[in-house]
């Protein structure tokens, strides 16, 4: 009798796991190789910034498939690659692959309505209508 109590307080305690992991809040992990961070999950976003290889992040959450992870480094916010990541806090996870260890951290997984973040500002560059050149005054030498 005691046994089964044991047994089912056991099985109790392992189903609690991964809530009590969703809790903990927010993920650190550090990227794997200098990883470019975009304005949403795809290559097809503009770039934000780079993290460079071994820059730490906080993630936030991630697609489904933890392909694509919602993250902020240094004063960016953006999505990273989930394949460059691993998990760099305390504890059995610790230099595992976030897509490997994410939902036994508690990860929070997106299905839709992704957060999309603004990305770099563009400069653009005036355009002339035609090339540039100096104006002679008549009777005034020009010089080549």
């Amino acid at each position: 009798m005691l046994t089964r109590l044991l047994l089912g307080l056991a099985a109790l305690a392992v189903t609690a796991l991964p809530t009590a992991a969703q809790a903990a809040g927010p993920a650190v992990a550090y990227s794997t190789a200098n990883l470019n961070m975009r304005a949403g999950p795809g290559t097809n976003y503009p770039v934000i910034t780079t993290v460079p290889r071994g820059g730490g992040v906080t993630v936030f959450g991630c697609t489904a498939d933890f392909s694509w992870c919602d993250a902020a480094f240094a004063n960016a916010k953006g999505w990273v690659s989930g394949r460059y990541l691993s998990y760099g806090g305390n504890g059995l996870y610790y230099g595992q692959p976030i897509p490997n260890a994410g939902i036994n951290l508690g990860v929070p997984r997106y299905h839709r309505n992704y957060p999309i973040y603004a990305g770099p500002p563009v400069v653009v560059q005036p355009v002339r209508p035609y090339p540039y050149r100096p104006y002679y005054a008549p009777g005034y030498p020009r010089r080549y």
